[in-house]
């Protein structure tokens, strides 16, 4: 299916949270969250500079189960780590599962905050947005940061956006070659989920990276033309009712008709989230839409990971 997304201007809905999940002003023609669901196309990948400093190569037994890692990794030290890619310094926070070893994979899961933003939004240990405790003892999670806390950068000309998306996709590109050779990585299970600007890039990674077998975002807009996709998650979406408009209800939609569901759907847990009918067996795609505006909501987290562990052997 080759769906042609034009660009949308939307109003500005809800309010960020106390995190800066999202800033920027609702008259400026976007989202109060700074996510506006705006198409622009992006050229090919082949515009982007190669990953500087990616470990090199290595030869690892044609029959082996997981990530190079499993078998000549050399590990990564936890916290936050600052690398080189395409000329660029960039960070990442990783955190490692209780009890890691190299003897077994482990999924790996991304963590993408809101435009305007920080590692701070997913890094932490409490509240609605804890993400680190719910996988404690389950997955590898890589915290990551956009280029100038943003995932689409709506001060710049909309001409720029292609490339900019283009750099960040060679950024996750770049974590999972050394997460996969240094760690041991379950290579069918890498995840990605976000929140408002994170969510509408955890989106382009579904749509543009085969490696992305599920996501799960929330308030997110479409940021990629539809005709560069290459892969279809499985996907578990949330909405507020207070900030469902047209941008974020086609966001819901495209990946609804891209897995191959029908607008039909039957409740599924936790309340009030549902599970589209006649999805492709490998992309079931939930919905879940809470009362309130532009937030994560508190089931999100174990809701999030109960959907990708349906994923796991």
């Amino acid at each position: 299916m080759r769906i042609l997304l034009g660009l949308a201007l939307l109003m500005g809905v809800g309010c960020g949270d106390d995190d800066g999940a999202d800033a920027g002003p609702s008259d400026a023609g976007r989202d109060s969250a700074a996510d506006v669901g705006e198409d622009v196309e992006a050229p090919d990948d082949g515009g982007v500079d190669a990953p500087m400093d990616a470990p090199p190569d290595v030869a690892v037994d044609a029959g082996a189960i997981g990530s190079a890692g499993c078998h000549v990794g050399a590990g990564l030290p936890e916290g936050e780590t600052t690398f080189m890619v395409g000329g660029r310094e960039r960070t990442y926070v990783l955190r490692l599962p209780e009890g890691y070893t190299n003897e077994r994979t482990w999924p790996l899961i991304f963590a993408l905050h809101g435009n305007g933003g920080n590692t701070s939004y997913w890094d932490r240990e409490t509240g609605d947005r804890n993400i680190r405790g719910a996988v404690s003892d389950g997955a590898i999670l890589v915290v990551a940061l956009a280029i100038d806390n943003q995932w689409r950068d709506y001060g710049m000309d909309a001409s720029t956006y292609p490339a900019r998306i283009d750099e960040e996709l060679a950024y996750f590109d770049a974590i999972v070659e050394t997460t996969s050779d240094a760690l041991c990585i379950d290579e069918d299970a890498i995840f990605t989920m976000g929140f408002s600007g994170g969510g509408s890039f955890s989106g382009v990674l579904g749509c543009r990276r085969e490696y992305i077998r599920a996501m799960a975002v929330g308030g997110s807009v479409i940021y990629f033309d539809a005709d560069d996709c290459v892969s279809t998650p499985a996907s578990w979406i949330t909405i507020g009712t207070e900030e469902l408009v047209a941008g974020r209800e086609q966001f819901r939609d495209f990946f609804r008709d891209a897995a191959g569901c029908m607008p039909d759907s039957a409740a599924t847990d936790p309340d009030p989230c549902v599970a589209y009918e006649g999805c492709d067996a490998e992309t079931p795609v939930h919905y879940c839409q809470h009362p309130d505006g532009h937030i994560w909501p508190a089931f999100g987290v174990d809701a999030a990971w109960a959907f990708f562990q349906t994923f796991l052997d």
